[in-house]
């Protein structure tokens, strides 16, 4: 298992995977609390020569969690799908899979060595882009919640754990690219619409996981309800995960 992580971990090494998701969370990190603040004068710049006048409150310290919580769930998240099921699918689109799994390596430990060390990657990316965000945010509005920022990062990472699994999945199953993300997209957007109706089950299902976020940080947060829906969408990643690794390990490579 060690040589399988170490080799996924030099391959996203010299690869553009390695460094993509640290740069792009840490600028929308420098980006967000910037936005936050000077988004105002942006918008009566823009509407100077309009005529039109729009009353705006003076941005505050939420303006800047609610834009970061935006652009990770946004745009990262879409980074975070498009990536991972090109790094899971590499092996099969490039017909390198069966001179690899020819090797006396275990599947399941091949799955779970993809899976892990692109979660860790992350991670990774998303610790430094919390410690980022803190210090631009706490620099221009002076004050952060540096706690209830850190469990909005561990969520969002739950979330993408959730997202990564779904990509194994497909990427298991399907043997194009194409059909691997259009199947993972449209998992991700039935989880989330489902959370729009008022049925008290769906509060724990992984699109859920956002606004638990948001009330995290207004602190309107149930404690039990942010509990269940993490062990809910962690079960449901689990399911997943081992799907794919049934699949894979029943398939003649």
């Amino acid at each position: 298992m060690f040589k399988l992580l170490k080799y996924d971990f030099y391959h996203l090494r010299k690869t553009s995977k390695f460094i993509i998701f640290p740069v792009i969370i840490v600028i929308f990190a420098i980006l967000s609390p910037i936005t936050a603040r000077y988004m105002n004068e942006l918008l009566d710049l823009a509407l100077a020569d309009s005529g039109i006048n729009i009353v705006l409150t003076d941005p505050v310290v939420l303006d800047s969690y609610l834009q970061y919580i935006g652009n990770l769930y946004e745009t990262i998240l879409y980074v975070v799908l498009f990536v991972g099921v090109g790094f899971f699918i590499k092996d099969k689109t490039k017909g390198l899979l069966p001179l690899v799994l020819s090797k006396p390596i275990s599947k399941t430990k091949y799955v779970l060595s993809k899976y892990i060390s692109i979660s860790v990657l992350i991670l990774l990316s998303l610790l430094m882009g919390y410690v980022v965000f803190s210090y631009y945010t706490y620099f221009i509005f002076d004050e952060v919640d540096m706690i209830g920022m850190l469990l909005t990062t561990l969520l969002f990472f739950v979330f993408i754990i959730y997202i990564l699994s779904i990509a194994l999945f497909t990427s298991i199953y399907f043997k194009s690219y194409l059909a691997s993300v259009s199947i993972t997209f449209g998992v991700y957007i039935i989880t989330s619409m489902l959370t729009i109706f008022e049925v008290s089950v769906f509060q724990y299902l992984p699109g859920f996981i956002s606004n638990n976020s948001i009330n995290i940080l207004i602190g309107e947060e149930v404690a039990k309800d942010v509990f269940i829906n993490v062990v809910a969408t962690l079960f449901i990643s689990i399911i997943f995960i081992v799907l794919a690794i049934k699949k894979i390990n029943n398939q003649d490579v």
